[in-house]
């Protein structure tokens, strides 16, 4: 167990009409796995024992995934998961949320309450296997007050760049200048908005933001402080990316059928964990063909799938053809259906012999419950 607490921040990312019903952080991923996974299995793997998810709007379906934190050993007498919701039109309460800042400050009670020294918040809705405790322990080393965890991403253009909030560095890793989303980009150390620092200083920033109207974490606090505080960069050389498009979401859903990015994420000594449903094995028809997709339990193949991912529950009838694709759980695909490059979200029905073609930089969405 380490002295930190773990905050994160549920992100109000939209993303229609997946995040019209949901949370982006709970949007489901790799199949079985949803966002929030990642960043609350890598608290829980560095033995941080008192986690708050504090949430703004749809949060039905991340509170039903998470519950009391079982599966990720949280599920304590004491600290433990904490889900906050949102503190809406309460006393201290914010009438309508503007920013993060708003969020932390409903919750400034829960970070009042807890006795550890440091915390490690997230913000964002970014994928990754991070030991948090090799981060903390840096962050203490440097006597850093913030330390901001970032990957250079070389390889990345400027419109890729533009969705990152960068950070420019200096030999030692101390953090001389962040933009936030620039349009033309002068740096490729891209943040991961996962921050570490003392319990004490957050509280500090949260009311003196909250004291002076502002509402954005990283514009109205950290770079605004840059000058007159202490801080560093991590620089984490794994595989990471944000969810804040169907884009970007149907292309890390894609990159899980590579098997070194599997390893990586999901089977590392850090394993990420979720919920488990409980379900059958997936079963295979005689005539079903199956090529490099991801396929959850609790499936029934009798047709062909190809370069897709499948949640639980999906049923592809005869005849049908599944290609790079991505199905949530519990759609039933009927005879002689052809999909290409669409996102399927839960308890869809497409009926037979119809079309579906998407693109590849524009896959085609299908709201929850739909019937095609």
């Amino acid at each position: 167990m380490i002295d930190a607490m773990g905050i994160i921040v549920a992100s109000n990312i939209s993303i229609p009409p997946l995040t019209d019903v949901r949370s982006a952080t709970a949007l489901p991923i790799a199949g079985g796995y949803r966002i929030i996974d990642f960043v609350l299995s890598s608290m829980a793997d560095a033995g941080i024992q008192n986690i708050g998810v504090a949430t703004e709007a749809n949060y039905s379906s991340l509170m039903d995934h998470i519950k009391s934190g079982a599966p990720w050993d949280l599920n304590r007498k004491n600290y433990g998961l904490n889900i906050l919701p949102p503190n809406i039109g309460r006393k201290n309460g914010y009438e309508v949320i503007r920013g993060d800042l708003d969020i932390l400050a409903g919750i400034k009670e829960f970070i009042r309450r807890s006795r550890q020294t440091y915390v490690i918040l997230s913000l964002g809705n970014n994928i990754y296997n991070i030991d948090f405790e090799k981060v903390l322990n840096e962050h203490i080393e440097n006597q850093a007050d913030i330390t901001i965890i970032y990957k250079d991403m070389k390889s990345l253009g400027e419109k890729e760049l533009s969705r990152f909030t960068l950070l420019d560095v200096d030999e030692n890793n101390c953090v001389t200048d962040i933009e936030v989303c620039p349009y033309y980009p002068k740096s490729t150390c891209a943040g991961i908005d996962v921050f570490v620092m003392e319990k004490a200083l957050l509280e500090s920033i949260v009311d003196e933001c909250s004291a002076r109207g502002s509402h954005d974490f990283i514009k109205d606090a950290i770079a605004q402080k840059l000058s007159g505080l202490r801080v560093f960069g991590y620089e984490h050389s794994g595989y990471t990316d944000k969810i804040d498009s169907m884009k970007s979401y149907f292309n890390n859903n894609m990159k899980f059928l590579n098997e070194d990015l599997q390893k990586e994420l999901l089977h590392s000594d850090l394993p990420v964990y979720t919920k488990n449903r409980d379900l059958p094995p997936s079963r295979y028809g005689s005539g079903a063909v199956v090529v490099n997709s991801y396929i959850s339990d609790g499936c029934v193949i009798e047709g062909t799938v190809i370069d897709s991912v499948l949640s639980g529950n999906v049923i592809v009838k005869k005849g049908a053809v599944v290609k790079n694709s991505i199905l949530m759980q519990s759609d039933v695909i009927e005879e002689d259906v052809n999909l290409e490059y669409v996102v399927l979200d839960k308890e869809v029905t497409v009926t037979a012999g119809r079309k579906l073609i998407g693109q590849e930089n524009y896959p085609l969405p299908v709201a929850k419950g739909t019937v095609i």
